[in-house]
């Protein structure tokens, strides 16, 4: 009895996390996390090495965050940001507007993935 009760628990816990990450306030928390995490891995990466242009910064993160997750690898991550300007030295963004367009292109990327396993597919 004490076995079905934590199995019971366990599945109300995923339930209630899923509902969570999929309302609109969990959405927002995430968004704003990743916001946040990208911030601070520009500027970690910039105080390692003060002499690395901003590009090439930028870069390496993108290409360690395409490394880490099959759907941005999958989703021509690195391709879309490239095309946004991201890499460029003479349209890169400040570090803010980049955290917005890879936080905007990764959920994106993530709908597109999420929609084309279910048998929903759409352009990016």
């Amino acid at each position: 009895m004490g076995g079905l009760f934590t199995v019971l628990a366990v599945i109300a816990a995923g339930a209630a996390s899923v509902y969570f990450v999929t309302s609109s306030m969990g959405i927002q928390l995430i968004r704003k996390k990743t916001l946040s995490t990208i911030l601070n891995d520009v500027n970690a990466l910039q105080r390692s090495g003060p002499q690395t242009p901003l590009h090439e910064i930028y870069h390496s993160l993108a290409e360690t965050r395409a490394r880490e997750n099959v759907w941005l690898k999958d989703g021509n991550y690195l391709n879309l940001l490239r095309d946004a300007g991201c890499f460029d030295p003479n349209t890169l963004p400040p570090p803010e507007r980049l955290a917005e367009i890879m936080v905007s292109l990764e959920e994106q990327i993530r709908l597109h993935s999420s929609s084309a396993t279910s048998g929903h597919s759409q352009a990016l």
